[in-house]
């Protein structure tokens, strides 16, 4: 009986660790419903312990808790800026920072006093060959990211995939890095086009993570009445016991 009340205590408070992280997630996510190309996070977790001694919610080892992006295409929009780029498929922008190579569906470009296409950080835009270079006022880049400038062919904006996006990890700014020795960068899909003038935005659904955080506050609120329930029925037993000695 007493490890049955400890197990189920155990139970309940993995279950309230999973549902704070997934809360946390959510609130990241409607903080950044807004930001420019950004990624929604979502949980995913290994059932640890067979059969739940719950209703709702199955409770999971949060050692087991993994946080992973969704990488699933955001609407675009159009704003008429020749320096804003929107992917339209599969594939990342390549950024060159002082970290190294990352990547990135944000598309919101300005160029530097040396006529670099650069990230809105500071950071160099590559192309084929290197960072893309715009000298001139006509800017014009193609659905494939061949870049011409006033009507000259400039360079061309490259994009890299990957097979397995698990192996991606956020470092901020909407950049992504290779997280796994075992990440191998693929060129992008040919049906991959860039838009010109547009940008995507993130692909947060506001009204979908206020559901998914109401579900999680109730989930979370039933865990710790089962602890209480638990921890009274333990005390119950326990006056029990001492009254009887």
């Amino acid at each position: 009986m007493e490890a049955e009340m400890i197990g189920g205590i155990l139970d309940a408070v993995k279950g309230c660790l999973k549902e704070e992280m997934r809360m946390d997630i959510v609130s990241s996510n409607l903080a950044n419903a807004s930001v420019v190309g950004f990624k929604k996070d979502r949980i995913s977790f290994q059932e640890l312990l067979g059969k739940a001694r719950m209703t709702g919610s199955e409770p999971a080892d949060p050692a087991l808790i993994r946080i992973e992006s969704d990488h699933a295409q955001g609407d675009s929009k159009l704003t008429g800026n020749s320096l804003d780029f929107a992917i339209h498929g599969k594939g990342f922008f390549k950024i060159e920072t002082p970290d190294g190579i990352r990547y990135s569906r944000r598309g919101s470009f300005t160029l530097d006093g040396q006529g670099t296409l650069i990230t809105q950080e500071g950071y160099r835009v590559l192309g084929q060959g290197g960072p893309v270079i715009i000298n001139g006022s006509n800017i014009s880049v193609d659905g494939l990211g061949t870049v011409t400038v006033d009507g000259v062919q400039a360079g061309q904006i490259e994009l890299a995939d990957f097979e397995n996006y698990d192996v991606l990890a956020k470092t901020g700014n909407g950049l992504f890095r290779q997280a796994s020795p075992d990440a191998q960068e693929i060129p992008a899909p040919a049906e991959t086009r860039i838009d010109q003038g547009y940008l995507e935005l993130s692909n947060v659904n506001i009204v979908n993570e206020m559901v998914t955080m109401i579900h999680s506050l109730r989930a979370f609120e039933s865990y710790q009445k089962t602890i209480q329930t638990i921890d009274g029925l333990n005390q119950k037993a326990v006056n029990e016991v001492s009254r009887l000695k």
